[in-house]
């Protein structure tokens, strides 16, 4: 069975809860959550291994509809308080404070929850990977885990937590055009790059140096670089 005080001062500190109160809060609204998303088995398990004190938020019986991806986390900000980037730590923090008790159910959990969750009930280091999201929606990093995830989709992109670099050989008079696209794709999402030309094509590096490695803003910008490059690169 999970302990109460350790899973509260696990939210507290990795959710960045302002104090215990809303450590508190977001224990219960994670769990009544939680309770909705999840089938009976699953929810039967999480009733028997959460604390005591959290029991009675976790109804046999969900007194409400299963919720849209998304809603989670809007539902555990509304009742805490707080906006839905600090509502998502906080329902990963109890997340990630569940799986380093109890791993089966977080992986149970993992498989009914939508993305943004599922990941923290995933990875064993919770939000280490994501110190830096909350109230000031700064852009999270990424640990090596779910890079190493990542990757497996960005497939022409190479390195780790510190860097991402691709190289595209294309003709010299595509270089421009290509460029214009990047920077176009960059200030519409308001996240640069870093590029040198080589002798065959160019070479584009994201990271954020703000926090000195790869963020999820990162992943975005690659992605739009990768749409430029398919673009331009076939004399679009």
């Amino acid at each position: 069975m999970i302990a109460y005080q350790e899973l509260m001062e696990h939210v507290a500190r990795e959710g960045g809860a302002s104090d215990n109160e809303e450590a508190r809060r977001a224990l219960e609204a994670t769990a009544e959550a939680l309770a909705r998303q999840t089938d009976p088995d699953t929810r039967e398990h999480l009733r028997r291994l959460m604390p005591a004190a959290l029991r009675d938020h976790i109804p046999e019986q969900p007194g409400a509809p299963a919720m849209e991806s998304g809603e989670l986390s809007e539902e555990v900000a509304r009742r805490v308080g707080c906006p839905r980037e600090q509502g998502v730590r906080l329902a990963g923090a109890v997340l990630s404070g569940i799986h380093r008790e109890e791993p089966e159910l977080a992986e149970e959990l993992a498989s009914q929850l939508p993305d943004e969750l599922a990941e923290w009930a995933r990875d064993p280091q919770g939000t280490s990977g994501r110190a830096d999201t909350g109230q000031t929606d700064t852009p999270s990093r990424l640990d090596q885990a779910t890079l190493g995830r990542t990757l497996e989709r960005l497939t022409y992109w190479q390195g780790d937590t510190e860097g991402l670099t691709r190289t595209v050989d294309l003709p010299a008079d595509r270089f421009t055009p290509l460029l214009n696209q990047a920077e176009k794709s960059a200030r519409e999402l308001g996240h640069g790059f870093e590029h040198h030309t080589t002798d065959t094509g160019i070479s584009f590096t994201v990271r954020t140096a703000s926090v000195g490695a790869v963020t999820t803003r990162d992943i975005e910008m690659a992605e739009r670089i990768d749409a430029a490059i398919a673009k331009i690169g076939s004399g679009g």
